[in-house]
């Protein structure tokens, strides 16, 4: 819906963007602009807004607006407000309108008093309204409506064209329907409309619903009345005004044939062709997908706004520059939108702490256009990077590791919302599988048509549609809590077994930024043998370890997870065939490890070669009194088959500058906490997770300036096995640790101010010591419960140390990351 947030439909996207997000797509700018916008305070009334419509229904609002003054940018006229009470005894109506000129109200025709603060306008009733009753307000009015401060929302008068966008980026709550007219501002109240619309010098308008009237006035003007007969919130009303020309389909649907207008300036009108060649595509694909459109046309009216797209129900506000005579903006732009006609018009998130049912699920649909566009290998070629994205940066954005349901709203439209959302939607799909994932979203649409949901509400939905027993596990883990899962193979072992062989596999599970192990986890676990013959097996997980016993036809010398990409946990990774010596491997995303052979007879015997970024922590040295502080948010696995005689390098990059200070990677910032750090940086290495780390001598380090916290570590002869940045010099552990008594789950971790730490199991008064990496004691006081906090608020940015104790003996050490 506001595709503004971080992509805001964009088609400056790669300009601001760079090497950091390169898809246009809805989300670009309302997110860059919402960021510097985002301490707003929410007006009471308008966080009372929701409550009002427990007791008073909105009906219909009739619209009468002359927009005809581009001098001042002054529209005027009145709004009827239909509506019917929810409880007895109800003796006012407040409406949400701002800064407008109230010149009179009436209720029921007559005229009445009222009061207006430029936010509120009260109506005293002269007598109670019940249950059964209906009554009429009309507001007349007058003004120059408002713009949001951010850049993005509210009505605009640009040249020859005026039209609103019906969220504000920097307003609390987002709704912004009250700049143009009085009404309940709020994800729950919806209503039907009427809109007569007066306009003059060529202009026309057009609005939500289908054209009932359009008719020359005697000064004229030229009115246009548009009847929008199903129920929307406030926010997905729309006018857009300008000397439109008008384009006109027809598209076969699941239920009869859907009017499709376009409205764009006749300059526009051949590209516009051009770029939305596969809307028709768009539709069927998401009827097929979703369940039949419920909406009597398909609309979209083209505007000069340059930062993103509004999916005003059935009159899509889309950005002239996008319509360029390319297909180069159909999924972000043109598919993004259409899908909100399911997921946000038609079921409408409960609140803008659920906004990822409306903007994740459009982000998703993005993939699905592609998919029956172009091809699976099109889905996978946005899921990816989006979920590189939401897996590198959210966090970093967002002051942390965020839940998709009760997102701060200083976050409405951010990375969590829009990239994880669709990277939950995408999982979620893997968990259920096709049938039952698409039968429970049209389930979803059809039950939640013309209402409100939360996310507890979709995820019921979903259950009921498809008969299965539950999906706790799935919502718990991926939508109220933060964070992500990690999962890896630690090891197998095989054993003949006459001609086939008994294959054990453990696998372990980590935490990135989430207090609890993830459960009944479905993924594919991938068999290779040495001629690369394979086999896949489907495995479910659940808690820290897991081990799975399979008997097998081959040997494998391989054994991987997640290769399908259809789980979207704490790792990236690239996998590749390389059979010539100039092949070079890797990707331009932040973090990930390019890899060049070396020897030339590589092209006589291919190497398959697969390298995982993994966004969690590494695991600990396995003998104490170790020199060296690891990484704490990530390392690299790289495995294969390798041909006899394989030689590669590999590089990749650190980078411990902040993005607000021009750093695209930022994943060693808390690392790489003083600029002085830079010529500690080592590389460790270890076979596996039986192996312990020991430092990686064969590299080349190309520092550049020593103190900008950047820079690049060439391995020089590439292995199989884990790499781990670390910084040489750091005492860790300079005690015995007691092994197995006790350990400490810490979340949110990276955190700015407060840490939360849970014990287990707990034995009563243990020591709780906090030092900096150069030994100084931070914190220390004694835990009388299992569960305590630390306050951080005045430490600075970086890495701490967290011992536990009793009675002389140290039974645990972990990492504290501190980022602001």
């Amino acid at each position: 819906m506001k595709h503004t947030y971080l992509l805001v439909c964009l088609f400056l996207v790669p300009f601001f963007l760079g090497a950091q997000q390169s898809i246009p797509d809805c989300q670009f700018m309302k997110q860059a602009i919402f960021q510097n916008e985002a301490n707003q305070s929410a007006s009471p009334s308008i966080l009372a807004s929701s409550l009002r419509s427990d007791t008073v229904d909105i009906l219909h609002y009739t619209i009468s607006l002359d927009i005809t003054d581009f001098t001042t940018d002054t529209i005027r006229g009145n709004t009827t407000v239909r509506f019917a009470p929810r409880i007895n005894n109800v003796n006012s109506i407040s409406l949400d309108l701002l800064k407008m000129k109230v010149d009179s109200v009436t209720l029921n025709g007559v005229a009445s008093t009222h009061s207006y603060n430029d936010t509120l306008l009260i109506t005293p009733f002269p007598h109670t309204f019940n249950i059964g009753d209906t009554a009429v307000l009309t507001v007349f009015y007058h003004g120059k409506p408002q713009s949001d401060v951010s850049g993005f929302g509210g009505f605009y008068f640009q040249g020859t064209f005026a039209y609103n966008l019906g969220v504000g980026t920097s307003v609390n709550p987002h709704n912004f329907g009250r700049v143009w007219y009085p009404c309940f501002d709020n994800f729950v109240e919806r209503a039907t409309y009427t809109f007569n619309i007066t306009t003059s010098a060529g202009k026309i308008a057009y609005c939500n619903g289908l054209l009932s009237k359009d008719i020359t006035l005697l000064s004229g003007n030229r009115m246009r009345t548009w009847d929008m007969n199903k129920t929307i919130p406030s926010y997905l009303a729309n006018v857009a005004v300008a000397p439109f020309a008008e384009l006109d389909f027809t598209f076969p649907s699941l239920t009869g044939p859907r009017n499709v207008v376009i409205a764009a300036v006749p300059a526009d009108t051949a590209n516009v062709r051009s770029s939305f060649v596969h809307l028709p595509n768009a539709f069927s694909i998401f009827e097929n997908h979703y369940g039949p459109y419920s909406w009597d046309k398909v609309g979209y009216s083209l505007v000069p706004f340059n930062y993103g797209a509004m999916e005003h129900a059935t009159n899509i506000s889309y950005p002239r520059a996008a319509a360029n005579g390319t297909t180069f903006y159909e999924s972000g732009l043109m598919a993004h939108e259409l899908s909100h006609h399911w997921f946000g018009d038609l079921a409408t998130c409960s609140s803008e702490q659920d906004m990822w049912l409306n903007e994740g699920w459009a982000t998703y649909s993005q993939y699905l256009f592609l998919e029956n566009m172009y091809g699976y290998s099109a889905y996978l070629a946005q899921v990816v990077p989006y979920h590189e994205m939401a897996l590198h940066y959210a966090n970093w954005k967002e002051g942390g590791y965020l839940a998709l349901s009760a997102i701060p709203h200083a976050y409405t439209y951010g990375d969590h919302v829009y990239k994880k959302g669709a990277d939950v939607a995408h999982t979620l799909r893997s968990y259920m599988g096709d049938s039952l994932f698409f039968a429970g979203l049209k389930y979803h649409l059809s039950h939640r048509q013309y209402k409100a949901a939360s996310s507890t509400d979709f995820m019921n939905d979903l259950i009921a549609g498809t008969g299965l027993g539950n999906l706790n596990d799935f919502f718990n883990g991926w939508v109220f809590n933060p964070g992500w899962p990690h999962f890896s193979v630690d090891s197998f072992t095989a054993t003949p077994s006459g001609g086939n062989w008994i294959v054990q596999v453990f696998v372990r599970q980590k935490l990135t930024g989430a207090p609890s192990y993830f459960n009944q986890v479905p993924l594919q676990l991938t068999f290779k043998d040495s001629s690369w013959n394979t086999i896949t097996r489907e495995i479910i997980v659940s808690g820290k370890n897991s081990a799975f016993t399979f008997t097998l036809p081959i040997l494998p010398v391989y054994a991987g997870l997640n290769l399908d990409e259809k789980i979207s946990h704490a790792v990236t990774s690239d996998n590749q065939v390389l059979k010539t010596n100039a092949s070079v491997f890797g990707t331009t995303q932040k973090g990930r490890m390019t890899l060049t052979p070396l020897n030339a007879n590589i092209s006589t015997d291919s190497a398959w070669i697969r390298i995982a970024h993994n966004y969690t922590a590494p695991d600990p040295f396995k003998a104490g009194g170790q020199a060296y502080v690891l990484s704490p948010n990530r390392y690299w696995t790289v495995d294969g088959i390798f041909p006899p005689g394989f030689q590669a390098s590999a590089s990749l990059e650190y980078d411990g500058r902040s993005l607000t200070t021009g750093g695209a990677g930022c994943l060693d910032n808390n690392f790489l906490f003083a600029t002085n750090l830079e010529d500690s940086i080592v590389l460790l290495y270890r076979r596996g997770a039986g192996d312990d780390w020991h430092s990686e001598n064969n590299i080349s380090k190309n520092m550049g300036s020593p103190t900008d916290k950047f820079g690049t570590i060439t391995i020089n002869n590439l292995r199989k096995g884990e790499y781990v940045l670390a910084l040489k010099g750091f005492y860790t552990d300079v005690k015995e640790i007691v092994p197995g008594n006790m350990n400490a789950k810490i979340f949110p971790n990276p955190s700015a101010s407060l840490f939360y730490v849970e014990l287990a199991p707990f034995t009563g008064n243990i020591s709780v010591n906090v030092t900096d990496l150069q030994g100084r004691l931070i914190f220390s006081e004694l835990a009388y419960s299992e569960r305590f906090s630390i306050q951080a608020g005045t430490w600075t940015n970086g890495v701490y140390i967290l011992t536990l104790s009793k009675d002389g003996k140290y039974y645990s050490h972990s990492r504290l990351v501190v980022t602001k």
